[in-house]
């Protein structure tokens, strides 16, 4: 059947006649008018209006497989020409031809498969290295997204092996962050970034430190991303986002991790961890009926136990004012922790500082670099703690003037440098979150 006898033969018999095709969404550009019931109680947009490029149509769903299929039943019964393609996606995208124009349907998962702030971050980390390593020079946002998913990801030198798997689930679920946009403009910036460092010296190589780490590179090494120039020297490099008049933490950690830390820096004190978590639990969280045991409370050891869902079940029974005392209760005694911890020894304090906020490797120096937009900017603060540090005698960290910011002072005779720090729950997790997260805002002017 044509199209035009499909649209005819939908036309209601006692209403005044109104096209299928006039009905469409408009999120859809001019150049390209499909049949409304083909999406018909889809969540989709066009991500390409132009009118050269193929339309790029993308459909939010639960049931990736099952609702790809189904679109192109409905294609087919309307006389448009559309086949499933090949590609690198877990779920492979329709492509076909109506009207004269071209179009893709890609159809990508609602909640995305993994972490939204881990999405987010692996967007901006590992898409400068594909485009580096494959030359893409994407011209826009849309431009970019298409020229990475015809990348065969497994050719891809900058991507370690162990993290083939997780470089997919990001270049899948990209367009499902909340943040795409934005985060897109961020990798644009730091492959400008890599690009004006390839100018000032020859790169040979880029690699994406999501897991794994390039030969030569110790495993827990901060850099986000790694570049190895022509001479064989490595640079880590640390990827920060945000505003240009923002201050972004330039180490972002966790109380917990603070203490101990099996993939990154830590004072590697497995006592004071415990000591610190009976003590919120005794003071706080054994406080709220219905907890759990501290064995398990918090999920154990693995995090897994089934009786941290006890907890969570108890802590949402609480009232929002007591929810908000517990956590500020909770919250005084994990600063004044990781306090204790810093002032318990100078020399372990410096190795620590050293190691998380200087990020120093003996053979691998790290860079700072903050995406602005689609632009970017290096960090320099590093640069004066770095400088003062061998001249410290002295670590002093205390509370500062709000419930959640505390301050590590290196002093050296009557001078000093304060390092700004905050605590606190990130993503309103609050009572939620077993760590409580741990950053590093810059030098307090």
């Amino acid at each position: 059947m044509s199209l035009r006898g499909y649209v005819r033969q939908l036309k209601p018999i006692t209403e005044k006649y109104i096209s299928p095709v006039d009905k469409v969404q408009k999120l859809f550009s001019e150049d390209i008018d499909l049949p409304s019931d083909v999406l018909d109680g889809f969540e989709y947009t066009q991500a390409d209006k132009s009118e050269k490029a193929r339309v790029q149509i993308r459909v939010s769903s639960d049931d990736r497989d099952t609702d790809r299929d189904e679109i192109l039943r409905r294609l087919k019964n309307a006389g448009i020409v559309a086949n499933t393609t090949s590609t690198n996606s877990s779920v492979d995208p329709i492509d076909g031809t109506f009207d004269g124009r071209n179009f893709r349907i890609n159809v990508k998962p609602k909640s995305g498969g993994m972490g939204e702030s881990t999405l987010n971050s692996s967007i901006t980390e590992l898409f400068p290295c594909i485009a580096f390593e494959k030359k893409l020079n994407p011209r826009n946002i849309e431009d970019f997204m298409e020229k990475l998913m015809a990348v065969n990801l497994s050719s891809c030198k900058c991507i370690i092996k162990s993290d083939l798997d997780a470089a997919q689930k990001t270049v899948n679920n990209a367009e499902g962050s909340s943040k795409y946009k934005d985060k897109m403009e961020n990798a644009l910036g730091v492959l400008q970034f890599i690009n004006d460092q390839h100018k000032d010296k020859p790169i040979k190589q880029v690699y994406w430190g999501y897991r794994g780490k390039p030969s030569g590179v110790p495993n827990n090494h901060p850099g986000d991303m790694f570049i190895e120039y022509m001479d064989k020297k490595m640079l880590g490099v640390s990827l920060k986002a945000g505003g240009k008049k923002t201050a972004e933490p330039q180490l972002n950690t966790y109380h917990r991790t603070i203490f101990v830390n099996k993939r990154g820096p830590s004072f590697k004190d497995q006592a004071g961890h415990d000591a610190l978590r009976n003590l919120i639990y005794k003071q706080v969280y054994s406080k709220i009926k219905g907890i759990p045991p501290i064995t398990n409370f918090d999920g154990g050891k693995n995090g897994r136990h089934k009786d941290k869902d006890k907890t969570i079940d108890a802590i949402n029974k609480l009232t929002s004012r007591d929810q908000e005392k517990y956590y500020n209760e909770y919250l005084a005694l994990a600063r004044q922790g990781i306090i204790d911890r810093m002032n318990k020894n100078v020399k372990q304090s410096m190795v620590w500082i050293k190691d998380a906020i200087l990020r120093e490797a003996p053979d691998v120096p790290t860079m700072v670099v903050k995406a602005i937009g689609s632009n970017y900017e290096e960090v320099t603060d590093r640069d004066a703690v770095g400088v003062f540090l061998p001249q410290v005698k002295f670590v002093k960290a205390y509370p500062a003037n709000t419930k959640q910011n505390w301050v590590i002072e290196l002093i050296s005779g009557t001078e000093s440098v304060k390092l700004g720090m905050t605590i606190r729950s990130s993503s309103g997790g609050k009572l939620k979150q077993w760590s409580l997260k741990v950053t590093y805002n810059g030098i307090l002017k």
